[in-house]
C-alpha cells in the first residue's frame, strides 16, 4: 500500500464500522477515545505543573518582600544615626492629644513611614508635605495618595486600591502599605497607651505605661526608644511587620501616610487582645475605624460582614471602638515576614507560640517586647 492510500483505507474502515467517529488531520485519523486520552494526559500535566508555577511565583512575591522589609529597616537605622532614637509610630501635637480615640479624626499629624521618608531616597515627597497641617488636610493629598512600591508587598491583592476616608473626615486618596511599625502590646486610647491588670498609668504624652517592661515595644505615639533601650537584644525584637491592605476602599488598614493607630502600626497583637498572633482568625480581632461599614460593604450586613471578613483573614471588631488594635498580616501562605531591630528579616509562622496572659507570655510576646528580660529558645521562630 502507497504511503497516499493511506486516507483511503481509513475511509474504508470507516464505512465497514459507521459507529466509529474520525478526527482527520493531515490525512492520519484519529478516534474519539484517543482524543479523549490526549486531553487527559495534557490536563494532568497542567495539573502538576501549575502549583509549581505558582509556588514560583509566590517565592519571587516573598524575595520582594522580603528586600522591602530590609530597606525599611535600613532607612530605620539611618533615622537612629540622625537623631539617635527610632522614629514615633505617631505624632501627635500639643491639644491634640486628647482626640487619639476620635475615630473621625481630621487632626491626625505625621506617622513614621513619613518621618523615614528622606533615609528611602524619597525626600521630594517629604518636601511635599506641609506639616504644619494635618495629613489629611487638602493641601497634603497628593502626596499622601502617592504610592510607594517599597511599601507595598506583591502578594497582596487589595494593596493597589486607595483608601477613602472622606466619611471619616479623613479626606479622600490614601495610598495603602503593608508594614507597620511595632508599637505597643497594649492598645491606643485617649491616653495614648492603653492599661492592662494596672500596668499602665494616665498620661497624654509619652505614658509611662509605655514603658513599662510587658507592653513597650519599639515605635509608640509621641514616644520610642533607642538601640541601647532595647534591652533584649536587637535580633530578638521585631521592629516592622506585615500588615494587609483594607479589602474595600472605607477599610482604613493598610494606609502608609496615616497614624492614629491601626493603618501603620502593631497594637495590643499579644496576650493583651483576641488579636494574639500572627494572622488572628478571632472574629472581632482588629479594633478599627469604621469596621461596621466595612462589615456591611462586604456581606451585606454586619454580622455576615464579619463572617466574610474573617474567611478572608482580615476581621475587625464592630462598632465604635476607644482605642485602636491590630495584628500582624499578610497573604503569604502560613505567616507573615517581620524586620528586627537589626535590620534581619524573618518568617514568622501563623503557628508561633502565642501567650495568654502577663504571667504566661509567648515567644511571639517576647519578639514584640523590647525590654522584658527574658530569653527566647534557640529554634523558638
Amino acid at each position: 500500500m502507497k504511503t497516499g492510500d493511506l486516507g483511503l483505507v481509513v475511509q474504508a474502515d470507516q464505512q465497514r464500522n459507521p459507529g466509529l467517529p474520525v478526527l482527520w488531520l493531515k490525512g492520519y485519523g484519529f478516534t474519539l477515545v484517543e482524543l479523549l486520552v490526549v486531553i487527559t494526559i495534557i490536563g494532568i500535566l497542567i495539573a502538576l505543573v501549575l502549583p509549581a508555577v505558582q509556588a514560583a511565583r509566590e517565592a519571587a512575591r516573598r524575595a520582594q518582600c522580603t528586600n522591602n522589609l530590609k530597606q525599611i529597616a535600613l532607612a530605620l537605622h539611618h533615622y537612629h544615626t540622625s537623631y539617635r532614637i527610632f522614629p514615633p509610630s505617631s505624632v501627635w501635637r500639643p491639644g491634640d492629644a486628647a482626640d487619639v480615640q476620635r475615630l473621625n479624626n481630621p487632626n491626625l499629624r505625621e506617622n513614621w513611614v513619613i518621618l523615614i521618608l528622606p533615609f528611602l531616597e524619597q525626600q521630594a515627597l517629604r518636601d511635599a508635605f506641609d506639616l504644619s497641617r494635618p495629613i489629611p488636610d487638602p493641601v497634603n493629598e497628593r502626596p499622601r495618595s502617592t504610592m510607594l512600591s517599597v511599601m507595598l508587598c506583591p502578594s497582596d491583592a487589595y494593596n493597589r486600591t486607595a483608601y477613602d476616608g472622606t466619611r471619616y473626615n479623613h479626606g479622600p486618596n490614601w495610598a495603602r502599605g503593608n508594614y507597620a511599625a511595632n508599637a505597643a502590646l497594649g492598645k491606643m486610647t485617649v491616653n495614648a497607651h492603653s492599661g492592662y491588670n494596672g500596668l499602665e498609668s494616665a498620661a497624654t504624652d509619652a505614658s509611662p505605661g509605655w514603658k513599662h517592661p510587658l507592653i513597650r515595644g519599639v515605635m509608640g505615639a509621641n514616644t520610642s526608644v533607642s538601640i541601647e533601650e532595647i534591652r533584649d537584644g536587637t535580633s530578638n525584637t521585631i521592629l516592622v511587620g506585615e500588615i494587609r491592605a483594607g479589602v474595600v476602599p472605607i477599610d482604613p488598614r493598610g494606609v502608609w501616610a496615616m497614624s492614629g493607630g491601626c493603618p501603620s502600626a502593631l497594637w495590643a497583637h499579644g496576650y493583651i487582645g483576641d488579636a494574639n498572633g500572627p494572622n488572628a482568625p478571632y472574629l472581632n480581632a482588629d479594633d478599627t475605624n469604621g469596621c461596621s461599614d466595612t462589615r456591611i460593604a462586604v456581606g451585606g450586613n454586619v454580622q455576615t460582614g464579619g463572617q466574610r471578613l474573617a474567611q478572608m483573614g482580615m476581621p475587625c471588631a464592630e462598632g465604635s471602638r476607644p482605642n485602636y488594635q491590630q495584628t500582624a498580616r499578610s497573604m503569604h501562605p502560613g505567616g507573615v515576614h517581620v524586620a528586627m531591630a537589626d535590620g534581619s528579616v524573618h518568617f514568622i509562622s501563623n503557628y508561633i507560640q502565642t501567650g495568654t496572659s502577663q504571667t504566661n507570655l509567648g515567644v511571639w510576646d517576647l519578639l514584640n517586647l523590647s525590654a522584658d528580660g527574658r530569653a527566647i529558645a534557640s529554634g523558638a521562630y
